[in-house]
């Protein structure tokens, strides 16, 4: 059977639909208008939100819903108080299985070109945006006439790119139970992607108020402060010259990477890589993000005092989420997450999945050795051990350097990191690093005699995939350099584990804030001690039992638990430290020099002890309760 007549057998309505809508920073959706497409019966529904909210018109269990971008249109639908839809076709992330990796693009308007679909162009939708936008909600007659004209036009166009889709999937794979089966888990995710981006981070409100308040002092003392370590910037701008010349004075600029033109790269990704070695690289990094930073608007929390960002369940190769670090205070740079904090009547679980890589490995490959590994409680411990780089009965506090030294390499092979690539991250000659990566092969020589087969296959064939059904296909360029692809595997499935895990928890009604890679934040109402031990079991057994379904392993999940203002661990607290020190010293200043741009503040840093500041871990012991 087709996948369409699959589809249109399975479910009593097949419902294309959009919703144009205006969303400030920080708040959900404020809802403008609706068209719903039925496709079996050709009835068609547009409703202006602005004048009424009607009933939603189609039953959730008996009607599979068309869409392209989910999570958009699925949070306007929470926000009029409609049933989420249990049943999801997102066009957006249907093409990227087909495309991905193949061709660039997938907007609406870029996947209706590849199937030949006539559409409006570029320019005039935005046009439509900006009027949507910008006009809400006092709209003339005329322009309502033609949101609408443009909302239909939409929907219409996004039925045609369904159509194309099912064509497409029926020539590449006859399967069609499997097509529909893994859509509607990929769209699910998405669909419980709207809710977390409607339930938000909660944010200490008075904090990000002094920040946003006294943001150009800190930018000022900022800037102040690297000037004196590097001397890169000229007033707040980066300069190149400056740069290239810090490098040269560092020792660095000889094995710098370049850019196309030939310029040291600054980008956050080089920087990353220098970071852990070189202090000063480290300074530079953390200091960008405020330096060339206007504000902080980008973190403004709504009304209800909460931080909104948009997520993107599938925005790697890999299905690996995307968070826009510009709006995300959960995102980096890390010490920003010190705004986070919930009222006294809640706090924040912290739940991250343990040695996850390592048990993704040890699954999809059956090397016995990862096996034992992770059997000893602690793979990178076990790994310097078999090594011969520390004694057999060596304990992690008498040996954190060694054992982080092979944690660090036992994760880089994974990623198919290079010597080179491990030497800048570890600090180490190139000969160590070497070293070091040959010695892991040489430990796990069945992940290694694995990956290299999984790789193999997956460049005959033309793409990876995954036992879901996300896919990527290699390019060209790719296929001639395949170590570049080693880490597909682990992190895919690792996205897989995050999507099953975060419907199950909100299957059992948790408040999830954010998902991030291997761990997600929960907002949870204060109970008595018994119901918030219950609470933790429940959400480690939910999380461990998703990465069974995928990989067939139960992945061990460990919990913090956050009291009103979170803290980081030692080495982003300090960085946090000193922006929260910059902070008290821009509230000391006089408010004549606060009022000033920063590149005509003349500042002269007075350092402080920095008092304790009301940041906390909380243990299960130590809570109290009123």
């Amino acid at each position: 059977m087709s996948l369409k007549n699959l589809i249109y057998d399975s479910f009593k309505n097949v419902v294309v639909y959009d919703f144009e809508y205006s969303q400030p920073p920080g708040e959900n959706p404020k809802v403008v208008c609706a068209t719903f497409l039925e496709l079996k019966s050709g009835k068609k529904i547009t409703h202006w939100y602005l004048d009424s909210k009607p009933d939603w018109p189609f039953n959730c269990n008996e009607t599979i819903y068309i869409c392209h971008n989910a999570v958009a249109e699925v949070s306007c639908m929470l926000q009029l108080g409609m049933a989420r839809p249990n049943y999801i076709w997102d066009t957006m992330v249907q093409d990227k299985k087909l495309w991905l990796g193949r061709e660039p693009g997938f907007s609406l308007l870029d996947s209706c070109k590849r199937y030949q679909i006539p559409t409006i162009t570029e320019a005039q939708k935005e046009i439509y945006r900006k009027l949507i936008i910008y006009k809400y909600p006092e709209y003339s007659a005329r322009e309502k006439q033609k949101i609408i004209e443009y909302n239909i036009t939409d929907v219409e166009e996004n039925a045609k790119l369904f159509m194309a889709q099912c064509k497409e999937f029926d020539f590449r794979d006859k399967n069609s139970k499997k097509i529909l089966s893994q859509a509607i888990f990929h769209c699910r995710s998405q669909g419980v992607i709207a809710k977390i981006e409607r339930n938000g981070i909660p944010i200490n409100f008075d904090l990000y108020s002094d920040m946003e308040k006294y943001f150009p002092v800190i930018k000022a003392q900022e800037i102040e402060e690297l000037q004196s370590a590097c001397d890169i910037y000229i007033g707040d701008k980066w300069n190149q010259k400056k740069f290239t010349a810090f490098l040269d004075r560092e020792n660095l600029l000889k094995d710098w990477p370049r850019t196309k033109t030939g310029q040291p790269a600054k980008d956050d990704r080089t920087l990353y890589r220098y970071s852990s070695n070189y202090p000063k690289i480290q300074q530079i990094r953390d200091s960008k993000f405020i330096i060339e930073a206007k504000n902080l608007k980008g973190y403004v929390p709504g009304e209800d005092k909460r931080s909104r960002c948009s997520i993107n369940l599938f925005g790697q190769i890999t299905g690996r989420t995307n968070v826009s670090t510009a709006t995300n205070p959960f995102g980096a740079p890390r010490r920003m997450r010190n705004i986070i904090g919930t009222d006294k009547d809640h706090y924040l679980i912290y739940a991250d999945w343990k040695s996850q890589e390592a048990v993704i490995q040890a699954a999809l490959s059956g090397d016995p050795g990862i096996k034992k590994a992770l059997a000893s409680g602690d793979p990178y411990l076990y790994t310097a051990k078999i090594a011969g780089a520390i004694p057999a009965d060596a304990i992690r506090k008498d040996y954190e350097v060694e054992r982080e030294l092979y944690k660090q390499t036992f994760l880089a092979v994974g990623y198919g990191q290079t010597a080179f690539g491990l030497k800048l991250k570890l600090g180490i000659s190139y000969a160590e690093a070497a070293y070091l990566l040959e010695k892991i092969k040489q430990i796990y020589p069945i992940y290694f005699k694995w990956i290299n087969s999984v790789i193999n296959a997956a460049v005959a064939r033309g793409y990876f995939e995954t036992i879901f059904g996300w896919r990527y296909y290699i390019s060209d360029k790719e296929a001639t350099n395949p170590r570049r692809l080693m880490n597909w595997p682990l992190q895919s499935h690792g996205s897989e584990i995050l999507r099953r895990a975060i419907i199950d928890l909100d299957n059992k009604n948790f408040e999830i804030s954010m998902p991030v890679h291997d761990a997600v934040l929960i907002h949870s109402k204060k109970k008595n001690l018994r119901a918030m031990i219950d609470d933790i079991k429940q959400i480690k057994q939910i999380m461990s039992e998703a990465a069974f379904k995928v990989i067939g392993w139960n992945i061990a999940v460990d919990t913090k638990l956050i009291g009103p203002q979170y803290k980081q661990s030692k080495e982003h607290q300090e960085r946090w430290n000193k922006l929260y020190e910059k902070l008290l010293n821009a509230k000391n200043q006089p408010s004549d020099i606060r009022s000033l741009p920063s590149d005509n503040r003349s500042l002269v840093s007075v350092i402080r002890s920095l008092p304790s500041v009301n940041q906390h871990t909380v243990s299960l012991s130590s809570i109290k309760y009123d």
